[in-house]
C-alpha cells in the first residue's frame, strides 16, 4: 500500500513530476511501481559528499539545500531531483544534500533507474541535460 493513497493517485503525482512529464499513461504505471516513497523529516541529510550513492531522488513535497563542496548552496524543491550522478558513473556523492523542511519523496535504486532509462527513453534526454547543467554550475558557468 502507497503510504500516500492508491497506486492511481502516485501515477497522477508522477505525472506532475517535470522529470516524466510527456511520458505515456503505461510508462508511468511501470515508473510507479519501481519507486519507493519516502518522508525525510525537515534536517535529515539524504546525501553526504563522497559517500556512495545508490538512489535517485525525486522531490514530491518540501525542500532541500545542497551544499557544494566549494561551500556553494543551491536549494531544491518539488519536481526536481538529485543523486543522479553516482548511478551514471558510480562515483561518490559530488554534494551534501539536506532536508530543510519535511519532505515527501521518491526514491529509485541503482537497478530500477537502469531499468526505468531502458522503458523510458526519453528520460535519458531529461537526465543528461540535468547532468550537463549541473556540471556547468559546478565549473561555474564556463562552456566547452
Amino acid at each position: 500500500m502507497s503510504l500516500w493513497g492508491s497506486k492511481s493517485s502516485k501515477v497522477m503525482m508522477l505525472r506532475n513530476v517535470p522529470l516524466f512529464k510527456g511520458l505515456s499513461q503505461k510508462q508511468l504505471e511501470q515508473i510507479a511501481r519501481l519507486v519507493d516513497e519516502v518522508e525525510a523529516p525537515a534536517g535529515k541529510r539524504l546525501a553526504i559528499v563522497g559517500e556512495t550513492g545508490h538512489e535517485l531522488f525525486v522531490i514530491v513535497q518540501g525542500q532541500a539545500v545542497v551544499t557544494l563542496p566549494n561551500g556553494r548552496k543551491v536549494r531544491l524543491g518539488p519536481g526536481e531531483f538529485f543523486g543522479e550522478m553516482s548511478l551514471v558513473d558510480g562515483g561518490p556523492r559530488s554534494a551534501t544534500v539536506e532536508a530543510t523542511t519535511p519532505m515527501k519523496l521518491l526514491v529509485v535504486g541503482h537497478r530500477e533507474f537502469w531499468q526505468l532509462l531502458d522503458e523510458a527513453p526519453s528520460l535519458n534526454a531529461k537526465v543528461m541535460r540535468t547532468l550537463a547543467g549541473r556540471l556547468r554550475d559546478a565549473e561555474g558557468g564556463a562552456t566547452a
